[in-house]
């Protein structure tokens, strides 16, 4: 059985679109390409093509524009790889289609998971005083491996000692409490601490030594 074979009968540029171009296969309107897809596959006006290679240049065209959206989520501020998955299979791009442009994306470093989690760890380290515990759990919520995420909160701790910085939460909220019965300043403290993602050891040493300083 023949494959079914069509002529390019016209391209034309649209109108309200940069550099996209309207394709018609035997005198009927087929579908609007890139310019770049329009010059990868070297299509013509007259050319004759095949079914097969139609549908190559629709997949080429699908990748084209998963491209141009994950480039522009990427331009407003770096993402992992499991967020540009996400918002391309939320755009209605295939699986298929989405794992090419992630896959060409980390091969030319464009996406890098490793030095996003760095990143993504120190500044949030600096806008908001957390725990290690906490840091690495917003990590893992954004898709980034669990080794990925340890290396990345260590190095965000590098400069800065977590229990000083549980002392600094402690020594602002006491200030906000004022005089209160120690038991209930001490539970507020711990609370407060255990929220912000530091562990149990951190929490114990810090209120404990801030409540004693208190006390003498």
């Amino acid at each position: 059985m023949s494959e079914t074979r069509f002529t390019i009968t016209k391209i034309e540029p649209q109108q309200k679109a940069e550099n996209r171009f309207n394709i018609y296969l035997d005198g009927a309107f087929a579908f609007g390409l890139e310019g770049e897809v329009l010059i990868r596959h070297h299509l013509h006006e007259g050319d004759e093509i095949a079914e097969n290679i139609v549908d190559d240049v629709l997949l080429s065209e699908e990748r084209s524009k998963a491209k141009k959206k994950a480039l522009a989520l990427l331009s407003h501020s770096s993402r992992s790889v499991a967020e540009i998955r996400r918002r391309l299979l939320e755009s209605d791009f295939s699986e298929r289609t989405s794992d090419r442009v992630i896959r060409d994306f980390v091969r030319v470093g464009l996406l890098d998971d490793k030095a996003f989690a760095l990143s993504y760890a120190q500044s949030r380290l600096f806008q908001r005083v957390m725990g290690k515990r906490l840091l690495k759990q917003e990590l893992l919520q954004k898709g980034i491996d669990e080794e990925n995420a340890d290396t990345a909160v260590a190095g965000a701790y590098d400069q800065v000692s977590e229990t000083d910085l549980a002392k600094q939460l402690v020594e602002k909220k006491m200030r906000q409490l004022g005089a209160q019965d120690k038991r209930k300043v001490k539970h507020k403290l711990s609370d407060m601490l255990f929220r912000r993602g530091f562990d149990w050891d951190v929490i114990s040493s810090v209120v404990r030594e801030a409540m004693w300083e208190e006390e003498s």
